[in-house]
């Protein structure tokens, strides 16, 4: 008990290694702390049409944008789930990441890659930054992923037929500013 209550001493707030806590979002010591960002969602909801169908069927090579947000921020959860006939449909929708306006992604995957399945199956998974339920149909992410300016992510039907439903929440903080140490790939 003695040696729980010196390493929270040192975790605390004030203690050595509390103190990049306060300036560090994605810093899990972070938790207790009042928030300086807002939180916001972009999601697949239909606000234009009188209807309650809020997903999206893009067709073959049709690219759909499933977030396109200003910073500085960072996504904390993506969450997808598709209806789809087509074979392997997961290698077939391919998910893409652009950071600060660059026009070369950063990520650049297929969607069941992404969430930690490949081949084009679909599999639950449990980890503690991917779950996938309902036999893979229901994918969350909970990668971290911080921007400076902007991020834009979208998702393209590379295969041969219309995606029967496609629904997705993107959920992000936005910062006054994020810490200089947090680093992030920029390719191109």
């Amino acid at each position: 008990m003695r040696y729980i209550l010196m390493i929270m001493l040192l975790i605390l707030p004030g203690g050595a290694l509390g103190q990049s806590a306060a300036t560090d979002p994605l810093d899990p010591l972070n938790f207790p702390r009042l928030k300086t960002f807002s939180a916001y969602r972009s999601s697949s909801n239909n606000l234009y049409v009188d209807s309650n169908d809020d997903s999206k069927h893009p067709i073959p090579g049709e690219t759909v944008v499933l977030a396109d947000l200003e910073g500085p921020g960072i996504v904390t959860h993506i969450w997808v789930t598709v209806a789809d006939n087509e074979y392997a449909w997961p290698r077939l929708l391919r998910l893409r990441v652009y950071y600060d306006g660059h026009k070369t992604p950063s990520v650049d995957v297929p969607l069941g890659d992404f969430f930690a399945v490949g081949h084009g199956y679909e599999r639950n998974v449990n980890s503690l930054i991917v779950r996938n339920a309902s036999f893979g149909r229901a994918r969350n992410s909970y990668w971290p992923m911080p921007f400076r300016k902007s991020c834009k992510i979208t998702l393209t039907n590379e295969g041969k037929r219309r995606v029967t439903s496609l629904y997705f929440h993107v959920d992000w903080q936005k910062h006054d500013s994020l810490p200089e140490r947090r680093r992030y790939v920029l390719r191109g």
